[in-house]
């Protein structure tokens, strides 16, 4: 069983590693033509002739990523939270063959006892093979407290 996390856990400047996962391009044709069906995600032959010279990812398919490292890595670890907000940046376009690395870093907790929760700010980053900033997000969340679990119990 993995560690059950509360906010209390988390302090600001707190890095959490996501890990990697290298995207082919028969992925990404793939998810788009099923959630995101532009011809820049979905037709290698046409894409080749636009400026970005051949298909890149949907950003939808990039935040799943994220979010497929994210949940095992931290979310899940948590016994309940609601998530309030996300703002999300895509910096650069994700190429076939690419392996995606990324991690969390808490910006701000603040704990609100009299409801046995905090409110939690995290900033997230994929990058590229080359390092380069692919994705960048924040992401507002409410999460238990430890104290309001242990006054359930």
């Amino acid at each position: 069983m993995t560690d059950i996390y509360y906010a209390d856990d988390l302090e600001p400047g707190q890095q959490i590693p996501l890990g990697s996962y290298t995207i082919t391009e028969e992925e990404i044709v793939t998810y788009a033509r099923q959630w995101d069906p532009v011809f820049i995600h979905t037709d290698p032959t046409a894409a080749a002739t636009t400026p970005l010279g051949g298909v890149i990812a949907s950003g939808l398919h990039t935040l799943a990523i994220y979010q497929r490292l994210a949940v095992p890595a931290f979310w899940s670890r948590f016994t309940g939270g609601v998530g309030r907000s996300f703002e999300i940046q895509f910096r650069r376009p994700v190429r076939p063959d690419t392996t995606l690395t990324g991690h969390l870093t808490v910006q701000e907790m603040t704990p609100r006892p009299e409801r046995g929760d905090a409110k939690v700010t995290i900033t997230a980053e994929l990058a590229d093979t080359s390092g380069e900033t692919v994705l960048e997000l924040t992401n507002h969340s409410v999460l238990p407290l430890r104290s309001a679990a242990a006054g359930s119990a």
